[in-house]
């Protein structure tokens, strides 16, 4: 993984805790800056070609993250020596609602290379759910892809802050599959757990409960990155609840939890606040927000998000 340093002139609002409350707040940033990489570069830096999105099939988990924290930003070799990736976390719009990169530039005298971001537009309308992005920025010249070299990225968040990164020969975004000559001994991740009910005194206040998409739902982590509880919210009558099914992760920062429609037609008028905890296959990172899509619960639509951030968690004893 590529070590961090920061450099500052003041204080400032790293990125990294703006996405830790949620991807929404990644649209507060400043004023727009001068787009044109080579009017913004230092002397001898020579300005690379346009940034080129990044395939959704080529885009890391959010793993990518993990051990960085001055900002939602992680860089890696596309091509060794010829070709940066960028990964940014943001809302889900994209756009101006996340910061932008502009073309890699490139100091071949020591070689040190440079990335400025254009930052997010305030007054973007931007959706809350978080993902990852990502673009290929190709260097100006090729260059010794067996060296570490340091990588600047500048206005990440603040125009008086440039996080430093080394970028060495192993930080690669496709790292591809490991050769194994006996494919057939790696044993199957296997299947999760069936859901659990969570006993009504560990529930906590009614107040927990955000509503989501006009309904009594919240999702909130146990095990970070490994366990999930879903409290609804819902009529006392049992056959007018939701039945678990299982929860999995569908994606980068996604997991799916499915419930079987409620089948009562008749229900009291009650407002009974239940939970259950999910255990994921396999255990994904919870270091910056995760979108989990809970199916089967409503029938004001297919399904219902729900942000969790990493500190959201439900202590049960």
């Amino acid at each position: 993984m590529p070590s961090t340093t920061t450099r500052t002139t003041r204080r400032s609002r790293m990125l990294a805790a703006v996405a830790l409350v949620g991807a929404a707040a990644l649209v507060a940033g400043c004023a727009s800056g001068d787009t044109d990489p080579g009017a913004t570069m230092a002397p001898g830096v020579t300005p690379g070609a346009e940034p080129v999105p990044l395939d959704d099939a080529r885009l890391p988990g959010l793993d990518v993250f993990d051990g960085i924290q001055e900002s939602a930003i992680a860089v890696r070799w596309a091509t060794p020596g010829e070709s940066l990736a960028v990964i940014v976390g943001g809302s889900g719009a994209g756009g101006e609602c996340i910061v932008q990169p502009q073309g890699a530039g490139l100091d071949p005298s020591g070689p040190t290379i440079t990335v400025r971001f254009d930052p997010p537009n305030p007054e973007a309308m931007c959706t809350m759910d978080f993902r990852l992005h990502g673009w290929e920025l190709v260097l100006p010249e090729p260059i010794d892809p067996s060296a570490t070299v340091p990588v600047e990225l500048v206005n990440t968040s603040d125009a008086d802050v440039t996080i430093e990164v080394e970028l060495g020969p192993d930080d690669l975004l496709d790292a591809g599959p490991t050769a194994d000559p006996q494919p057939s001994e790696i044993p199957d991740a296997g299947e999760a757990p069936a859901p659990e009910v969570i006993p009504a005194d560990q529930l906590g206040a009614q107040s927990n409960l955000m509503i989501a998409g006009g309904e009594p739902l919240s999702a909130l982590w146990v095990e970070p990155g490994r366990t999930i509880a879903v409290l609804l919210g819902d009529s006392g009558t049992p056959a007018c609840v939701p039945t678990p099914v299982g929860a999995v992760s569908s994606g980068p920062g996604v997991i799916d939890v499915t419930f079987e429609p409620a089948v009562g037609t008749t229900c009291t008028d009650d407002f009974v606040v239940y939970g259950w905890q999910f255990t994921l296959p396999e255990a994904v990172s919870a270091t910056l927000p995760v979108e989990v899509r809970v199916t089967g619960t409503s029938d004001a639509g297919p399904f219902l998000d729900v942000t969790v951030a990493p500190d959201d968690v439900l202590e049960l004893q």
